[in-house]
């Protein structure tokens, strides 16, 4: 009798265990800065090849400049996400690393992505669309993606956070707040104050949400000890 308590006790323990070590695996947020800093520098490129097109359009190269900078930004996302499966267990190395069962996104959602994003830069530039609708169009579909990439990939509780913030953002800019920072709508400036913020943002509640989960991890079990190479299910 008092062994199958103990038992049963030793599984509930277990139990707590993994949902708190899947719960660390989908809150590892600093690998975020990786694609926070390509999404930066794609709308200065943006930004940079519409202003060079538009000081000297009579000149072949510079006109379809900008268009190379729309392929580039498409195929950065694909780069983004594979850096950030290289790369983003160096920041918990300490930790001990935890390998998530990822499924393959569909060509379908990236090119739905690449297509709304990409788009609300295009249509604002050629004044079909307005800042705001332009921001809330973009700010939506990164929501949207991120949701769905962070279903995909198993990483729920950080990009839950980061998509959840976008589409608020979204909503804020289809209904005309103001954008903090920006003095007269601009959209590529308001995109970045956006992206950056929520970016930020996310980091810093997604990481200390971690590190409180890490602390519980320790003092269930040395977390050397831990099924450090569990893969979530």
């Amino acid at each position: 009798m008092v062994g199958d308590i103990e038992k049963e006790k030793k599984k509930v323990e277990l139990e707590n265990l993994g949902r708190l070590v899947d719960r660390y695996a989908q809150s590892r947020s600093l690998g975020l800065l990786i694609p926070l800093t390509i999404l930066v520098v794609n709308i200065i490129l943006i930004r940079g090849s519409v202003e060079l097109a538009m000081w000297k359009p009579q000149i072949w190269w510079i006109r379809n400049a900008f268009w190379l900078v729309v392929v580039w930004v498409i195929a950065s996302v694909w780069l983004a996400v594979k850096l950030v499966a290289k790369y983003e267990f160096r920041f918990y190395r300490k930790d001990g690393k935890i390998e998530l069962e990822q499924e393959r996104v569909p060509i379908w959602a990236w090119a739905a992505y690449a297509l709304t994003f990409v788009g609300a830069a295009v249509l604002n530039e050629l004044e079909m669309l307005s800042v705001r609708w332009a921001l809330a169009t973009a700010l939506a579909s990164v929501g949207v993606f991120i949701l769905y990439l962070s279903k995909k990939h198993k990483e729920i509780i950080l990009g839950g956070v980061w998509g959840l913030l976008c589409l608020a953002e979204a909503v804020a800019a289809a209904a005309g707040v103001p954008v903090p920072f920006v003095r007269r709508p601009s959209y590529f400036a308001s995109l970045m104050i956006y992206i950056i913020g929520s970016g930020l943002i996310t980091i810093v509640m997604v990481h200390i949400y971690n590190r409180k989960i890490l602390r519980k991890i320790k003092e269930m079990r040395p977390f050397g000890e831990q099924h450090t190479n569990k893969s979530d299910t």
